[in-house]
């Protein structure tokens, strides 16, 4: 098993960590850590490799700062290289990142298959870079593990093929888990002057959608201005500070008694940070996951998220940048009657802390990607044919493989008897009442049509 994982900012680092612990578990898996050099400070990047234990990376690119444009064909340049010295079997990448996407595309380009973790996610809007290169990511992938039945579900509706999506839960919640009792340690609250008695509530905003434009900046501003019955902390990203700075708002933030500014912390410092909170303010995916995992609501920061579970469930909300919004709905968290046991006794969205265990397994069970991506469907007709079926008597209890070999359609979308999507895999039996979205050959239409009894 020779693989290259790449990484490139501090959500990479984080989300990687418990796979490339597993995979070092395994005798056969010989590994080649590359860091792009996306997130270049201290304190974005190198402290995670030592806190959460990963050794430093065999390679780091450099690639820095710049455009979209730039630092994308930056990476597909430089990784195309190493790809090409290293020979690997497979290439591995986590989340949405233009790192992410360069490895991708250089993979592919070099017909090296490329294993996606955390794929499938989606917003649906296309002003977000990360929109554009988590879709690009997942469709070039040989191999892609969703953290939710969403997210799996998502893929599925694209046309992905299902015997190469796995459900695998999110590997952030690994993490968590694995350093809760060491955050316990941490005197990240003391050394920032803050009483624990006192109502906490975290606050991070790095996204271009917000830190690049200054009535967005301006409206967070003014609601955590009003949120004074609260004690406000913000570590900000070294993008954000400049922002800030260039909008004339960082002199207003520092000037707000309940507020601290602080630099970015380290994982174990964010955590216990977090931990320590009533409430999280955030436009960061990673953070809502943690914050889930923490069992602490979570306003989003946004005017979308690729994470709906979450709101769903009732642990966070969308409240955009309008300080009403914002305003109302942490105070709406705050102080609603119950809420804190309501969380606790909710299930985490993003699974129970084994994805790395499962990833790794899986990838020792199918370890022969490129045949796995070579299994393509072909159709003689040239386009396939889609149709949507209820399972009746006739097909009660038969598995999606069983119905494959029978009628030569695949499933590619199941759905309950209420109507929401189900992840799925060969083995899963149809039940009475479900919908399956089948695609096929048109040529063997009377084949299908002939089972179903039509």
């Amino acid at each position: 098993m020779r693989l290259l994982i790449s990484v490139g900012t501090r959500p990479e680092i984080i989300k990687i960590a418990p796979v490339y612990e597993a995979l070092t578990r395994t005798k056969d898996a010989e590994l080649l850590l590359i860091h792009t050099g996306q997130h270049y400070d201290w304190e974005m990047s190198d402290v995670f490799f030592s806190e959460l234990g990963i050794r430093e990376p065999d390679i780091n690119l450099g690639i820095g700062s710049g455009s979209q444009v730039v630092q994308t064909s930056s990476i597909i340049k430089e990784i195309g290289k190493v790809i090409k010295n290293y020979e690997p079997e497979a290439t591995m990448a986590v989340g949405d990142t233009n790192s992410v996407l360069g490895t991708a595309i250089a993979s592919s380009k070099l017909d090296v298959p490329f294993i996606h973790v955390e794929s499938g996610l989606r917003s649906y809007d296309f002003t977000m870079p990360e929109e554009i290169n988590r879709r690009v990511a997942d469709h070039l992938a040989s191999l892609n593990f969703s953290p939710t039945v969403r997210s799996f579900s998502n893929l599925a509706e694209e046309g992905y093929p299902p015997l190469r999506i796995v459900l695998s839960g999110n590997t952030i919640v690994d993490v968590v888990k694995k350093m809760m009792g060491t955050i316990q340690k941490s005197p990240i609250i003391r050394d920032l002057g803050i009483d624990e008695n006192e109502p906490i509530m975290t606050v991070t905003v790095h996204r271009r959608e917000n830190a690049d434009y200054e009535h967005r900046m301006l409206g967070i501003v003014k609601a955590l201005e009003e949120l004074s019955e609260l004690t406000i902390v913000w570590p900000v990203h070294p993008r954000t500070l400049k922002r800030l700075k260039e909008f004339d708002l960082l002199d207003k933030l520092k000037s707000m008694e309940h507020l601290v500014v602080t630099e970015p912390l380290g994982y174990i410092e964010f955590l216990k940070l977090l931990s320590s909170s009533e409430v999280v303010a955030t436009d960061s995916g990673g953070v809502q996951e943690e914050a889930v995992t923490l069992k602490k609501p979570c306003v989003i920061l946004r005017d979308n998220t690729e994470r709906p579970e979450l709101v769903e469930m009732g642990f966070g909300s969308i409240a955009g940048t309008n300080p009403s919004a914002i305003v109302s709905t942490v105070r709406d968290f705050l102080y609603r009657e119950g809420l804190k046991s309501k969380l606790e006794e909710l299930p985490n969205p993003f699974g129970d802390g084994r994805a790395a265990v499962l990833i790794v397994e899986m990838l020792r069970r199918i370890w022969d990607l490129k045949n796995l991506r070579q299994e393509s469907p072909r159709f003689r007709g040239g386009s396939p044919h889609y149709v949507s079926i209820k399972v009746s008597e006739r097909i009660e209890g038969m598995t999606v493989s069983r119905l494959k070999e029978v009628t030569g359609y695949d499933v590619i979308t199941l759905y309950d008897v209420m109507g929401r999507s189900i992840a799925f895999d060969l083995s899963t039996p149809l039940v009475r009442g479900e919908i399956i979205r089948l695609r096929g050959d048109p040529y063997n239409f009377d084949r299908l049509r002939k089972l179903i009894g039509r």
